[in-house]
Formats: structure tokens, C-alpha cells, sequence
């Protein structure tokens, strides 16, 4: 097996994004529409008789869990969710705690705010481009029960489709966060960045569906192990994330099921996975299964090349073939034959004048 832990570990570092305490500008963002939100609520309910909404932010999506990939297309992704004190059963239409946040944001940045069905998005441009994006989900509470629910729909959806959804994003944060520990917890993290990376790299087609981010951080709380091996030159046990990913990536593909579809005569794959907190909803459910076909396919393509390059004796030809997987960032070492050839034309002549 061609040893290509380290070339793992460096393509890791390149791709990995810092969290908001080792990322200045990003954490100045969220900071600034935390404040301007905070302010803005201050100044629209200054006059009302039931005083200003308390609203509690916290961190989601990958800064929360220190799990983020620097973005291939350069449009960094951040969620902050909005907890408001307030009871779901006082607003019927739960856009409305969102149109307070469009409101305040309007002006802020060249893009107007967006009201999305999840969240509302706030998007930094530059030269025409997005830079930085900030999507803001909204909670609220309920009298009958101890749950937060987020604010569903769009501004002008109809009513059926505006609603409140059952949701435990801080549970969330602490499952993924609990599930490992130590140097397991290390490598879990870079096997879901490469995996991840993986993503950005083989779903570039508008055909294909990305998979979620989330599902395969999920994924990886379920179904990955951590893998070491003894090393007899160095006399430690060591981490070998080549191992641990094809297995991980083997127990991922087995996760899907295979069904013939008669209208389109050919075998389609599909796969269920179960968010572990409140709504526990299918994290694939937006997926066609014609998507998750792509997916499937490419997983085995991925899983092939993984085994291919475990059973490479050359760190440089298994290094080189997981490029195609993985994008540019991953370091191929010298081949063979250039070191060898170095080494030649360095070395000094057995013979003197």
C-alpha cells in the first residue's frame, strides 16, 4: 500500500476553512448583521407596548461544528440562526418574524435580501459576484411544548406552503459535535472535508443534484470508523485516513437500496437517511432518484479509485489518480523514476582524475 498519509493530511490543511475565531472576515459579517438585526429590532419596536422581541443568535451549519471546506466557487456560506421569544401561536403566518429581518437588512449590501423557504439570505457581492452569503433561519417557541419550530415559506407562498416546522438546530450542533472524540474526533473531521471536497469536485454538472452537506455529515456520524494501524518503521500506531475513508465510502454505498423502475426500465438507487433530531425528516428527501443515482455512481467510482490507490505500491501513481476526485489541491509527490534520477546526477563519481 503506497503511504500517502501525509499527502491526506496536507491536501486536509488546504482545504480546510478556519472557524469564525480563526476567520476574521467572516466572523466580522456575522457580527455586523447580528448587530444591525439587533439594533434595527430595537428601533422598530421602541414604541410598542409589548416591548422588543429578545432574539438569541447561534452559529449553525459547518462553522458551528468546525467541519467547512474553503467553497470551490469562492462563495462562503454562513448560518446564523435568529431564536426569537415568541410563542409560534401569535403568528400565524411565520413569515412574518423573517419580513422583520428583510426589512432590516434592505440596503445593507448591493444584492437585496431574499426570503428563501428555510431562511433569509443576505449575499455580499463583489464586482457582480457573491463573496460571502449569510442565511438566516428564524425559530420561534411554543406555549404547548418545550420544541423550537422554524419559520417556513416564502414571502408571497401560499398559506398551505407557509408554516411552522418542528426543529432542534442547537441539538444538532451537539450530536455532530459529541460523536467523537480525541484524534478519532481529528480524523472523522478530515474525512468528511475530503469527502465533502469530493463533492464539489464530481458534481459540477447542472444535470446532477449536489448531495447535502449535511447528509454527509450525518452520514459520517453513522457510518464512519476510525482507522489506525500499527507502524513498524515508526513503532506507533498511526491514523490511515486512505482506510478509513474507502470504508466509510463503502458502508455509505450500502446505505442505498436498488429498485427497478418500470417506467423508465432500467434499475434506480436510493437512499434514506434519518436526521437524528427534531423533525427527523429523510435528509435526501429533495433528491430525485435519478439524482441519487448520480450519486450512487459516483460514490462507486470514488470507492474504486480508492482501492486502487490503497493497492499502488507508488505513492505518486495513487496520488495522481485521486486527483481526478479530489481536484488540484491534492499533492502528488515525485514519481519513482524522477527521485531516482535526482539522486543520480547529484551523486559523485566513484572515479577521480
Amino acid at each position: 500500500m503506497a503511504q500517502i498519509q501525509k499527502q491526506f493530511e496536507d491536501f486536509h490543511d488546504e482545504i480546510k476553512l478556519k472557524r469564525f475565531d480563526e476567520n476574521a472576515t467572516l466572523r466580522e459579517k456575522r457580527d455586523i448583521i447580528i448587530k444591525k438585526i439587533e439594533d434595527g429590532l430595537d428601533d422598530k419596536f421602541k414604541d410598542d407596548e409589548n416591548g422588543v422581541p429578545s432574539v438569541e443568535f447561534i452559529d449553525q451549519g459547518s462553522y458551528a461544528v468546525d467541519l467547512g471546506i474553503i467553497p470551490e466557487d469562492g462563495d462562503y456560506d454562513i448560518d446564523e440562526g435568529a431564536i426569537f421569544d415568541l410563542y409560534i401561536e401569535d403568528y400565524s403566518d411565520p413569515t412574518e418574524l423573517k419580513k422583520w429581518i428583510k426589512e432590516i437588512m434592505e440596503g445593507h449590501t448591493l444584492t437585496p435580501p431574499k426570503i428563501k423557504n428555510p431562511c433569509v439570505t443576505i449575499t455580499y457581492s463583489q464586482d457582480e459576484e457573491p463573496i460571502y452569503h449569510v442565511d438566516i433561519p428564524v425559530y420561534a417557541k411554543s406555549k404547548n411544548d418545550s420544541e423550537l419550530y422554524i419559520a417556513w415559506g416564502k414571502e408571497h407562498s401560499n398559506n398551505e406552503n407557509k408554516y411552522w416546522d418542528p426543529a432542534d438546530p442547537k441539538g444538532l450542533n451537539e450530536h455532530i459535535k459529541n460523536r467523537f472524540s480525541g484524534d478519532d474526533k481529528k480524523q472523522f473531521k478530515r474525512i468528511v472535508r475530503y469527502l465533502k471536497k469530493w463533492k464539489d469536485v464530481c458534481f459540477k454538472s447542472s444535470r446532477n443534484s449536489r448531495p447535502p452537506s449535511v447528509g454527509i455529515t450525518i452520514a459520517a456520524c453513522e457510518m464512519f470508523n476510525p482507522h489506525t494501524e500499527y507502524n513498524s518503521l515508526s513503532g506507533k500506531t498511526e491514523y490511515v485516513d486512505l482506510k478509513a475513508l474507502k470504508n466509510f465510502v463503502w458502508n455509505l454505498k450500502n446505505k442505498f437500496t436498488c429498485e427497478w423502475d418500470s417506467e423508465r426500465e432500467e434499475y434506480l438507487y436510493s437512499i434514506y437517511l434519518e436526521l437524528p433530531v427534531t423533525p427527523k425528516k429523510d435528509i435526501f428527501s429533495k433528491m430525485s432518484k435519478l439524482q441519487m443515482t448520480d450519486f450512487y455512481n459516483e460514490l462507486d467510482e470514488l470507492y474504486d479509485a480508492l482501492v486502487k490507490a490503497e493497492a499502488d505500491s507508488d505513492p505518486h501513481t495513487a496520488c495522481k489518480l485521486l486527483v481526478d476526485y479530489f481536484g488540484s489541491k491534492f499533492p502528488v509527490p515525485e514519481a519513482k523514476e524522477s527521485r531516482y534520477q535526482v539522486g543520480k546526477s547529484n551523486s559523485p563519481s566513484s572515479f577521480s582524475a
